[in-house]
This record gives C-alpha cells, structure tokens and sequence, in this order.
C-alpha cells in the first residue's frame, strides 16, 4: 500500500490527495512533506498512521545523535529529496537502520539501500524531525560519500506519543543521556529493531563508561 492509498482509507478527500500527489511528482517535493504542509494530516498522525501500517517503530530524530559514517554516505540533497536520515548499523554492519518520513515510498527505500551498499530497516519519524535531524547531522560533517565499514550504535532519543497508535515513551527533558540511551534500546527491542542480546551488549557498554 502507497501513502495516497493509506490516507484515502483514513478518510482524506480523494481530490485533496490528487492534488497533493500532482504537487509532489511535479515538483519533485516528497508526497509526505505536502501532506504535511497542505494540513491534509498533521505531522504526528502522519507518522504515527504510516508506522502502524509499516509495522515498525516511530523515533525522535530531531534532538538525538545519528551515527556519523552512516551520515557520510548521503549527500543532504539526497536525504532531503528522500526525506530520510541514516541513523546507525546494526552490531553485523550488514543493516542499516534508516529514519523516513515515509518507508511506504519504494524508491526511497531502494535509494537508501543502493547508494548505502547495505540492507535497510527503515523506521518512521515526522516530517519535521527529519528535516532538523538533517540539518544538524550535515551541518559540520564532511558529507563526502564514501565505502567503507560502519560501527555505531544509535543514540537517538525517543519520546512519547500517544499510546493508543505508538510503542514508544517520552522522556523527561530532565533524565541522564545513559537513561535516554537505555530507553532508547528498551523501545528498539519492543519494536523488534534489536535482540535482547544486542541489548545487553550496549547496556555494558553503557555502565563502562560510568
């Protein structure tokens, strides 16, 4: 299922999405940022709908830390074209977990995936925190291209959404950095993005550096 066809089952005026869908192929602009600029959704339900209906997790990229190697390999207009940020590899550096606005777009999936090298698992955010996880991540990196193994572990902070249509929980702006990092990993379990062993291996890493 595309994203027009997920917001014509939510209910969304068949005309409104024609429209929406004419805008973005013709100006190139990716179908989830019109929708989002238009009002046809709001961010946070936009996100929220394409998560439940791709089965994975919704994140907060927009204050947390993306794996700078996994960012070396996009150019910004490449993230911004596909409206996604590499976030970290998996501990087999094989998998790439990557951000979209929307994971329903196959091209942008199979961008992530050639341009990378490496297989992806796409989690879902917002518009908007791509955007600003974009700007932040690229805007003192060298943003070369390159090949190369990657090594990381994701340290983006997750907050809550609504219960009802996300498995995640907002933190306190109040919390240590080691407990955004441990929830971080207890969600990505919950999401299957993680094993448990994956998990213990991090929290070690995590009480070294205490």
């Amino acid at each position: 299922m595309d994203l027009s066809e997920l917001l014509r089952n939510e209910g969304i005026a068949p005309d409104a999405i024609a429209r929406a869908v004419r805008h973005a192929e013709r100006d190139r602009i990716p179908l989830a940022k019109i929708v989002v600029e238009h009002d046809l959704m709001s961010d946070d339900a936009l996100a929220d709908l394409v998560a439940r209906e791709f089965g994975t997790a919704v994140v907060d990229v927009d204050l947390g830390e993306v794996d700078r190697e996994s960012v070396k390999l996009f150019t910004p207009a490449d993230t911004r074209r596909h409206l996604f940020i590499p976030i970290a590899p998996d501990p087999s550096n094989q998998v790439l977990r990557v951000a979209f606005a929307n994971p329903l777009d196959p091209d942008a999936l199979a961008f992530a995936r050639d341009t990378s090298g490496l297989s992806v698992q796409p989690l879902v955010a917002t518009v908007a925190g791509v955007l600003s996880a974009i700007d932040r991540a690229y805007q003192d990196h060298d943003t070369r291209v390159v090949n190369r193994p990657l090594a990381s572990e994701s340290t983006q902070q997750i907050r809550h959404r609504d219960p009802q249509t996300s498995p995640l929980h907002r933190l306190d702006d109040e919390v240590s950095a080691e407990q955004r990092h441990e929830a971080l990993l207890l969600a990505l379990i919950e999401a299957g993005v993680i094993t448990r062993q994956d998990y213990l291996e991090a929290v070690k890493r995590l009480l070294r550096r205490r």
